[in-house]
């Protein structure tokens, strides 16, 4: 029994290959479970055919000749009228690598499936993935993100975490989270909290998630990161504050950053609460201020 949640349409899937022959039954299950298919044989068209269509789940051929899926996976993400909530499935041919499930995830890919396709458990994925992008699309976009930096907020933040772990236990690999607070003499303005909201978006990587989490607190989620890549990312916070001339309160506005920071080792399982692994790495930092240091780890991190 489906558990698909109501749409006022047919839930649409846009599928970019040249690979007929391995692609027919699952296109002919799809339309006789309801869905609506949408067909593009190059890479070329598939911008143009997503933005216009606005499909509820893409999957890409990793064998497109014209283009290359990745690439095209971050096209996707950057495009305003497909965002970061969009699933991306990428449909590969050979037993992928630990580097192809992170590069994949880098690019913003949901997750891997083997061809030729299974069409029960591609359902079943399918019908997931819809509830979840319903729920995104449901929440007020005013409580997401932060009126002030253009981030998401706490709760914002929050469920884009759940949709990178989402993705990072089917790549069957880490995520990490960073929280940094600018150090300032007094109360910091509206005009530092923009500053340093740009640096940490700027300084992250695409692929990570960024957001506003408390008054002066930023948070960066990093999916495929382990414990020594959190720590790196918050030094290059750090570092990029400094160089910006508002490191360790000597710069122009006083500012320098602490950072607290925390990581989940390879996840096999979704079941995990992103408001914990936000709370953990914003303990860190607490510690961090307390204990009177820039940087932090947080104790899973150490376990």
């Amino acid at each position: 029994m489906t558990t698909r949640p109501r749409l006022t349409r047919p839930p649409r899937i846009l599928i970019a290959s040249a690979q007929n022959h391995v692609l027919w039954d699952v296109e002919g299950t799809l339309g006789r479970q309801g869905y609506s298919v949408l067909r593009v044989f190059a890479g070329t068209a598939v911008l143009a055919r997503a933005r216009a269509a606005c499909p509820d789940v893409i999957l890409l051929d990793a064998t497109l000749a014209d283009s290359e899926s990745l690439d095209l996976s971050r096209l996707l993400r950057a495009d305003p009228l497909i965002g970061a909530s969009t699933p991306i499935l990428l449909l590969v041919h050979d037993r992928p690598k630990r580097e192809d499930h992170l590069s994949a995830l880098r690019a913003g890919v949901w997750e891997l499936l083997r061809v030729p396709v299974d069409t029960g458990a591609l359902l079943a994925k399918l019908e997931a993935y819809l509830v979840a992008k319903l729920e995104a699309e449901r929440a007020p976009k005013r409580s997401l993100v932060d009126e002030l930096t253009g981030l998401y907020t706490r709760r914002g933040l929050a469920r884009r975490a759940w949709e990178l772990i989402l993705q990072t236990a089917h790549h069957n690999t880490s995520v990490a989270c960073v929280v940094v607070a600018p150090e300032v003499r007094g109360d910091p303005g509206a005009g530092v909290l923009r500053d340093v909201a740009r640096l940490v978006r700027a300084t992250a990587r695409h692929s990570d998630a960024v957001g506003r989490v408390g008054l002066t607190e930023f948070a960066v989620i990093a999916p495929g990161a382990n414990r020594i890549g959190a720590r790196r990312l918050a030094q290059r916070l750090q570092g990029a504050a400094h160089a910006s001339g508002n490191g360790g309160g000597t710069g122009e506005l006083g500012v320098g950053l602490r950072a607290g920071y925390d990581a989940l080792r390879q996840l096999r399982t979704a079941a995990i609460e992103p408001r914990r692994l936000l709370g953990r790495a914003a303990r860190a930092l607490e510690m961090a201020r307390a204990e009177g240091k820039w940087l932090r780890e947080g104790a899973t991190a150490r376990g």
